[in-house]
């Protein structure tokens, strides 16, 4: 089926689990980290043109794509969807959808930190066999892990050693796409009233006894604030997929206690603290009237990437991933066939 607004019909991903097992980042080398996750992969359809038809065509990259907070890898699917020549790659994160939260080696669930999640990527880059031919990318939450990921240290070609963290494995990615990017300190400016809110939510829920916190995590009405304050598209087809999206997989976490330590780590970091570090070419894609971002602080991180380029989708804000999913490819297909 052709949705109107997505231009291009599903295509099927094939589900796979991979384990992962690695070194818990900053530790000693003593506790290890583990999980399977689920991760589904898309086989292409057929192979891009080189950017240069002149140039004899070089394999077309790989793409390995991270979700946001509190979402899953149907969040991806309709930019997926546009992309039918290109394989993906699109895991859900430890502790949402159909992937468990981390473990350590010693007993007890890990916590799940920004570096651990950085670090989760490349322990899944390397089961993948992904390398320095292919591309990474990332929305909202996912596009700042992605970032302290890439950020970490380059490493030339595949890595085919132990993964010893994001710090230690980092691998030397083809170019990184930010959709939706998290520029701005949401707690400063404009952002902070809608920021500070949310804070109280989910300090709140830190507060209750379990069980009470899975029923205000999972009230209907969150989801409802959720739609009121970051749908943008005045399409009903378009209102109603973010809707029912929402309603299937807003709550698909594992546990209050790995969701709130993920809301921090999200709410708690940017991509632009690594940006300087990302010495690759990068592709930022926001939303004009992103409601997490604002332009200047879209402009500041574009301005402080070494190779980093920036294309703005109008009429859309945070949620470009369900609103603008054709634009988006279209600006991700331009970015790969630059790299050839």
């Amino acid at each position: 089926m052709i949705r109107a607004w997505t231009e291009h019909p599903a295509r099927t991903g094939t589900r796979q689990q991979v384990p992962l097992d690695f070194v818990s980042p900053g530790d000693d080398g003593a506790t290890r980290l583990s999980t399977s996750v689920a991760l589904w992969h898309y086989a292409p359809e057929s192979t891009p043109a080189p950017a240069d038809p002149a140039r004899s065509p070089s394999r077309s990259p790989r793409l390995l794509f991270i979700h946001g907070f509190r979402g899953d890898h149907h969040g991806m699917a309709l930019i997926v969807d546009a992309l039918p020549d290109y394989e993906i790659f699109v895991p859900d994160l430890p502790g949402f959808g159909a992937t468990a939260p981390l473990r350590r080696n010693s007993g007890g669930r890990a916590e799940h930190t920004l570096q651990v999640y950085a670090a989760s990527v490349e322990a899944l880059a390397q089961q993948l066999g992904l390398g320095d031919d292919d591309v990474l990318v990332g929305h909202s939450f996912g596009s700042i892990i992605v970032a302290a990921h890439a950020a970490a240290g380059p490493v030339t070609g595949p890595v085919t050693g132990p993964v010893t963290g994001a710090g230690t494995a980092s691998r030397r990615w083809r170019g990184l796409a930010l959709f939706a990017p998290i520029s701005n300190d949401i707690f400063t400016g404009r952002l902070l009233p809608g920021a500070a809110g949310v804070d109280a939510y989910y300090r709140l829920t830190r507060r209750l006894p379990e069980r009470w916190a899975e029923a205000v995590l999972r009230a209907p009405i969150a989801q409802a604030v959720t739609n009121r304050s970051m749908i943008v598209a005045r399409e009903p087809e378009v209102i109603d997929y973010i809707r029912d999206q929402h309603r299937q997989h807003f709550s698909g976490y594992a546990d209050p206690q790995t969701l709130l330590q993920a809301y921090w780590a999200s709410s708690r970091h940017t991509v632009t603290e690594f940006a300087p570090a990302l010495q690759l070419p990068v592709l930022l894609v926001p939303g004009a009237q992103d409601q997490l971002s604002t332009p200047a602080g879209q402009r500041a991180l574009r301005d402080l990437l070494p190779q980093g380029h920036a294309e703005v989708l109008r009429d859309t804000g945070h949620l470009l991933h369900y609103e603008k999913p054709a634009p988006a490819a279209r600006a991700l297909r331009r970015f790969l066939l630059s790299l050839d």
